[in-house]
């Protein structure tokens, strides 16, 4: 958990600039989830302070719906931190 408490601390403070005017709130988007479920996660990522979004090329966080029993957290060139449904879970309790 040592990554995921990083990358908490990372989007803590991201979004606490967003605040203040001086830089955009993280984006978030939901893949391969059903539709009913997204529309949830989009309201628990709003009262996160994510701006949540439909279709975007690099956002900062992809919450992929993954069933295999690896759940790693990558990151790929453009800084897009891809992680498990699990993981955004764990980063809302950290960031409310």
């Amino acid at each position: 958990m040592c990554t995921l408490e990083k990358i908490a601390k990372n989007l803590k403070y991201r979004i606490n600039k967003a605040e203040e005017g001086i830089d955009n709130k993280p984006s978030i988007l939901f893949c391969g989830i059903d539709s009913y479920q997204k529309r949830d996660l989009h309201s628990e990522a709003k009262k996160a302070g994510f701006k949540p979004v439909y279709s975007l090329r690099h956002p900062s966080i992809k919450v992929v719906m993954k069933r295999s029993s690896l759940r790693k957290i990558e990151t790929d060139k453009f800084n897009t931190t891809t992680i498990d449904v699990e993981h955004f879970w764990y980063l809302c309790r950290h960031l409310l």
